[in-house]
Formats: C-alpha cells, structure tokens, sequence
C-alpha cells in the first residue's frame, strides 16, 4: 500500500488557507483606507477645527531686566522642540512670590522674592482643536497645567500655562 500526502503549498498551507489569510489582508487594508481622510489622513470622525487660542502663561522667578523686555507683538518659540507657539498679546508684570514654611504656624505663606519679578503673558496664536487637543503650529500641544519653555527676543524663561481661552479663527 502506498502512503499518499497530500502536497501543501509552502509545506503547511493549502490553497484554501492562502485564500483565506488574502481576503483578510485585503479586508484589514480596506478598512484601514476607508476609515482615514485621504486629504490629512486624520481618522474620519474625529472633527478638527481651526480656532484661535488665547493662553496665559505664569513665568516665575525672572530678572528684573528680562521681565521689562517681554513687549506686546513678540514672537514667542518652544525653546526645546523649537515650534511657535504665538504672539505676546498682553504683558503684566508683577513681584515674584515663593511659598515658605511659617515656624511658628506649621502654614506655608507666600513672600516677595526681592530683585525677582513673574510675568503674566497671555500668548496668542492660531491653533487645530480635536476632541482630544489643542495644537498650534501643527504640534506643540496647548493644556493648562504644562510647562511652557519659552524663549522670547532677549531671554528665555520657564512657566505654566494657567488659562486656556478657544474663540473661531476669523
């Protein structure tokens, strides 16, 4: 008697499985195409819009000089990743505050940190909104509570941004 095989291709695949595993590659790709926009290959569903972001941005602890410096209309850059992040629409300037232990209460108390100024900015700057994000300059993620590395003609300075005001792009 003789032991007939049946011949696979590639040794472990028939020509039905082959079939199979096609179908389910060409599905897979499908899907992945049709459920992308062709124009910004964003996930279709996910609206973006342009708007304009107002955003204020505490920087702490600067010198006096480079506090005075900071004018209405500069150009505000991330000083790591290097994007633009906006334009100085308003400046206030005032006394550099630092918590510090009260012995004699066990509370923290604000003082003046003398020969130190903060610097109250608000940035603005056009900007893409999605459910998720707001970006402005096609990267730099806008969310209050993070920390702004900020350069500015003349110094560079460190803050947070402690406001977030969206309005529609004109």
């Amino acid at each position: 008697m003789e032991n007939k095989k049946k011949k696979n291709i590639l040794g472990i695949f028939n020509l039905f499985d082959i079939i199979l595993i096609i179908i389910a590659i060409a599905l897979a790709a499908a899907i992945a195409l049709l459920s992308r926009d062709n124009s910004s290959g964003t996930l279709v569903g996910k609206p973006q819009t342009q708007t304009e972001v107002r955003y204020t941005v505490e920087l702490k602890e600067i010198e006096n000089d480079a506090a005075e410096s900071i004018k209405v209309g500069d150009k505000v850059i991330d000083r790591i990743k290097k994007y633009s992040i906006g334009t100085v629409e308003a400046v206030e300037i005032v006394p550099a505050r630092r918590s510090v232990p009260d012995e004699g209460s066990n509370v923290k108390r604000f003082t003046e940190v003398p020969n130190l100024k903060s610097a109250i900015v608000t940035i603005v700057a056009p900007a893409t909104e999605t459910d998720k994000d707001i970006t402005v300059d096609g990267g730099y993620v806008i969310k209050t509570g993070m920390e702004v590395n900020a350069r500015m003609p003349g110094f560079n300075a460190v803050g947070y941004i402690i406001d977030v005001e969206r309005s529609e792009a004109k």
